[in-house]
């Protein structure tokens, strides 16, 4: 056997140590304050609106929290927000467009992009109204196509085609600075989770906004190990009656060391980058954990893939169900079970929320019942 002299053992030892070094992936998250392009994931309560800005100006709102809600309208104003060139609005679902018609004529964008899902609900209307209103240029994306604004690069994710689910319809993006890559899917969940990764498209991101409020209908460990997200964000109020996020969600971003941050519990999330490395920053300390006390899922997920029935009983239905009635979301869904039981669809004026207006809309859509 031949013998190992000092110097062959010495690049032996730099041999392995460089093969080791490159297996090793190197974090991008540092402790220093970083200029370039800064994501803003705000604290909306249980709905969803993400800033994002470059320092050439360059301005992304995504989604505009709830309509029962204005805080998004307070928080760009405290950002001292002018302009806004793409309002890129995922799904039609209130918690994610409940103040879209007011950002709209305050900031009038450049361009608005929805996914062309007719969606029967009041705000849905003013949203569209607004948006036809303006001199915006309205756009409805599909899978593949690309866009620049000012130093960020868009590829659509998904979706292909509708599929008439309002979760699944969401509009999901890869967006680029630099050498960064963020991605947000809305609502989408597992299904346009696995198109995409049978798509093809790059994946790959440093930072990922975690679909469906961190929901377990979403978030799937192919999806996250597609991504490989550094951080994740998820948005969500302390403790929604949807559980979210979602124990499972939990744990598989704790099983790939994927750095986890939450509204509900650190407010709003900051994420700094000069396109090479990340700086993040949340307004109060907090741990993320599994939304309710048992980490279970509930069934009641606002726009699960179920279909809408011929006829709802206001008195029996679940908080899903009663979100087919024109104009009803999650909130007034949850006011709706507090107040049971009801003689006629008039009642429903009792609640906070909900007056004579809705109440018209209800009756002529026809489907609400007492009994």
């Amino acid at each position: 056997m031949k013998k190992l002299t000092r110097w062959s053992i010495l690049i032996l030892l730099i041999v392995l140590i460089s093969g080791c070094s490159n297996n090793t992936q190197t974090s991008s998250v540092t402790e220093d304050t970083l200029t370039g392009a800064k994501f803003t994931f705000f604290d909306v309560g249980q709905g969803d609106s993400t800033l994002i800005q470059a320092d050439d100006g360059t301005t992304i709102l995504i989604d505009t929290g709830r309509h029962d809600d204005n805080r998004i309208l307070i928080d760009l104003e405290k950002a001292n927000i002018k302009k806004i060139d793409l309002l890129l609005l995922t799904h039609p679902h209130s918690d994610h467009i409940g103040n879209a018609d007011k950002v709209i004529k305050q900031y009038k964008p450049k361009e608005i992009w929805m996914d062309g899902l007719v969606f029967n609900s009041a705000i849905y209307e003013r949203v569209i109204d607004a948006a036809l209103a303006s001199d915006a240029k309205y756009k409805e994306p599909r899978r593949g196509e690309k866009a620049t604004f000012g130093p960020f690069g868009i590829q659509v994710l998904s979706p292909n085609k509708l599929s008439d689910n309002a979760n699944n319809d969401s509009i999901a993006i890869r967006l680029t600075y630099k050498d960064i890559a963020a991605i947000f899917t809305g609502d989408a969940e597992k299904m346009r989770e696995r198109e995409m990764v049978d798509s093809g498209l790059n994946l790959n991101a440093q930072i990922l906004d975690l679909g469906h409020h961190g929901s377990s209908t979403s978030n799937q460990p192919y999806f996250l190990d597609a991504v490989k997200p550094e951080v994740a964000v998820y948005s969500a109020e302390l403790g929604n009656s949807y559980g979210h996020p979602h124990r499972e969600v939990i744990q598989w971003l704790k099983d790939r060391d994927i750095t986890t941050y939450g509204t509900d519990v650190e407010g709003t999330v900051t994420i700094e980058t000069d396109g090479k490395q990340l700086h993040v920053e949340t307004d109060k300390s907090g741990t993320p954990k599994a939304g309710n006390s048992e980490g279970k899922q509930t069934s009641e997920e606002p726009g699960n893939a179920v279909p809408q029935p011929d006829t709802i009983n206001i008195n029996t239905a679940s908080a899903e169900e009663l979100q087919y009635l024109a104009s009803i979301g999650p909130v007034l869904a949850d006011k709706i079970i507090a107040e049971r039981p009801y003689k006629t669809i008039e009642e429903l004026k009792k609640i906070n929320g909900i007056g004579d207006g809705i109440v018209r809309q209800i009756k002529e859509q026809g489907i609400a019942t007492v009994k």
